[in-house]
């Protein structure tokens, strides 16, 4: 397994969870202090199964290379336009390769939008608020757009709020002039994303 942006916090919680399961090896502008780092993939002659990316958008390059090198990638770096995912879908598809990307692979997150589309049958009015820590660069973050989309509804309606020290919150107000169902999905703990993760890793690799 390489990871891109192994150093990074949810790079560095991947190398947690897998260092055991797979012999890692990183990919990022800083050497990680245990496993082996390179700065691009033309620098590696051990094969790769698979390519874990959780950086920045400065790798889009790098997934491309990965792409056309026809290594499975799966991606959760959020920050990309949404016509550079569309790019990387097509290039993946012309080269027959695995490319799969989220912007968040909480399980919560697809028990979330399924509830959403339940809600949005019956009511039409809702306000969105998203809520992350001041080290988020990007706003609205990632997962908000995409349920955004699923809304129908233009970027500029999120309300996003960078708070120091907040936990990842999504929370989406439904109302009527009678009554209000308000739906909220929180992160307690990163490792909600990594056990999500981990589930369509295995079912990309074919394993239990």
């Amino acid at each position: 397994m390489a990871i891109i942006g192994i150093c990074g916090k949810m790079g560095n919680q991947i190398y947690e969870f897998y260092k055991d399961k797979f012999e890692i090896i990183g990919i990022d502008i800083i050497n990680h202090p245990i496993v082996k780092t390179y700065q691009n993939l033309n620098d590696i002659v051990k094969k790769i199964d698979v390519i874990v990316d959780f950086s920045s958008c400065d790798s889009y390059d790098i997934l491309v290379d990965s792409i056309q090198k026809r290594i499975p990638l799966l991606s959760g770096t959020t920050g990309y336009a949404d016509e550079e995912i569309e790019k990387l879908s097509e290039l993946a598809k012309k080269n027959n390769s695995i490319f799969i990307w989220r912007a968040n692979y909480a399980k919560g997150i697809d028990l979330f939008s399924k509830i959403i589309n339940t809600c949005q049958k019956e009511f039409a009015i809702l306000d969105f608020v998203e809520i992350h820590a001041t080290s988020k660069k990007d706003a609205p973050s990632g997962t908000a757009k995409v349920l955004a989309k699923q809304l129908a509804i233009p970027y500029d309606k999120i309300q996003s709020l960078r708070i120091n020290m907040a936990p990842a919150i999504h929370e989406i107000i439904f109302s009527s002039d009678e009554e209000r169902v308000i739906l909220r999905h929180e992160i307690i703990n990163k490792r909600a994303f990594v056990i999500g993760f981990d589930e369509v890793l295995k079912e990309v690799l074919g394993v239990d």
